[in-house]
């Protein structure tokens, strides 16, 4: 999964989740679920991009999960809770990548790394794609008809 559509998953599961416990909780382990889901990230194929492009890429695809995920619900949740949300849904990767990027084949990075190779579901365009946008548009449409706890 992009870091994109974590970061809005994670925003609407704080929306949905007053409590920050038990949001940020099931953010960080919407990760795990998410990434059961076929999917396309810019991680298919990165033996074959430089570490320049990669980094760039995943940068990119960060900053516009916080700001897409800030432009939706900045409003309805507050700010510390937001960020702590997002960035418990992208977690994972974070602490993944520096086994990949720096060589770091140690706990737990490469604890995190294993877990994340043994669950990923890759799949090519577009129908990756299309799997993130369907369960993106379903998360954001599914806070506004509830909230959780």
């Amino acid at each position: 999964m992009i870091a994109t559509s974590h970061a809005i998953v994670g925003a609407a599961i704080a929306s949905a989740a007053p409590d920050p416990i038990i949001g940020l909780l099931l953010a960080f382990a919407s990760h795990f679920v998410l990434d059961l889901v076929p999917h396309w990230d810019e991680g298919l194929g990165w033996e074959k991009k430089s570490k320049t492009r990669f980094w760039a890429e995943a940068i990119l695809d960060v900053t516009v999960g916080f700001a897409l995920a800030f432009a939706i619900f900045g409003r309805s949740v507050d700010t510390p809770y937001l960020i702590a949300a997002i960035i418990a849904a992208q977690l994972p990767d974070w602490v993944g990548a520096p086994y990949l990027f720096l060589g770091w084949k140690f706990p737990p990075f490469s604890w995190v790394y294993a877990v994340q190779h043994r669950m990923q579901w890759r799949m090519g365009l577009p129908w990756g794609v299309v799997s993130q946008a369907a369960i993106v548009t379903f998360a954001i449409m599914s806070t506004s008809q509830f909230r959780l706890f």
